[in-house]
């Protein structure tokens, strides 16, 4: 009766250590998806709020230029021209006048045939004229151009009445702002420089980015990319962009996690997207967690020492 009573008296205490390691199993599993949730939540957050605060400094910075366009565009409701040369020389004469070259900037007027001329003459069909001939008095997009080489935002506003000469009837002035020189509105500098900035159309398509060639997505379709990268969980970035107008999740590329945060300024025809590690991101909400992780792990092995000694 003894050594029964002996047996009975060390595997109540072997069974209560098994249930409390698988307890603690049990909790630690539920425990770390939650903390890792939370991560997520605080970085989707983080990027959110720096994205949000980047989109209205970059919308302020656009917005400012149809007041150049819109003092250009009364200027010359006031002017009459003989011919194609006369509009030309005027057109310099405005961009001077606006200082527009001191900040990247250049005018252009279109005629009813949808041929673009500028302070050096006429350039044959505007690539874009397709964009407005819907009948709109205002647009802005992002532009290609093949006459100015680079990309541009274009502001384009249609004349109070046709501008006549003997050659051609000028119907829409356009203010070409190169993209690169307003880096300084959508590049940011919240993770050391850490972060990929790319200004895309609509479409998803790459206008420019703020990167070397060794950045991580080098492809042309760079929304396509994204929603083919592993573990990226957004199936349609459009359709779900549509409806909320900014996104953030995660995805993994060549062993690394990555965050992206994407949102849309339709006013503009324009995509502003931001990619960065997942290890600059708050990276001090990730150290407090390994800190908690480590603290309970040590608790755990203390506790499981005791035990051992008790059942000893």
């Amino acid at each position: 009766m003894k050594p029964q009573g002996g047996w009975r008296g060390v595997l109540f205490p072997a069974v209560l250590t098994v249930c409390l390691l698988l307890s603690l199993a049990a909790g630690g599993i539920y425990f770390a998806g939650y903390l890792q949730a939370q991560i997520f939540a605080e970085r989707s957050t983080q990027l959110n709020e720096i994205t949000s605060q980047v989109r209205a400094n970059l919308d302020n910075a656009l917005d400012s230029h149809w007041n150049y366009l819109s003092a250009a565009v009364n200027t010359l409701g006031h002017q009459d021209f003989d011919t194609e040369e006369e509009v030309a020389g005027y057109i310099g004469g405005l961009e001077e006048l606006l200082e527009m070259h001191s900040y990247s900037s250049m005018l252009m007027l279109l005629d009813s045939k949808g041929n673009c001329y500028d302070a050096s003459g006429r350039h044959g069909v505007w690539p874009d004229i397709d964009r407005i001939s819907d009948g709109e008095t205002r647009y802005t997009f992002l532009s290609d151009s093949l006459v100015h080489e680079g990309s541009y935002w274009a502001f384009v506003q249609k004349l109070d009445a046709p501008l006549e000469t003997r050659e051609a009837s000028f119907t829409h002035a356009v203010l070409l702002k190169d993209v690169y020189t307003l880096s300084e509105y959508y590049d940011s500098a919240a993770y050391g420089n850490r972060s990929e900035t790319y200004i895309l159309k609509s479409n998803g398509t790459r206008m420019h980015d703020g990167i070397t060639q060794g950045g991580t997505i080098q492809a042309y379709n760079v929304l396509k990319v994204l929603e083919e990268m592993e573990g990226q969980k957004i199936p349609d970035i459009r359709a779900e962009l549509a409806r909320l107008g900014t996104i953030s999740t995660n995805f993994q590329y060549n062993g690394t996690e990555y965050y992206y945060c994407l949102t849309s300024l339709e006013e503009y025809d324009t995509l502003l997207l931001f990619l960065i590690p997942a290890s600059f991101v708050a990276s001090g909400t990730v150290r407090m967690v390994g800190t908690v992780i480590r603290t309970l792990l040590a608790l755990s092995v203390v506790l499981v020492v005791l035990l051992g000694g008790y059942l000893v």
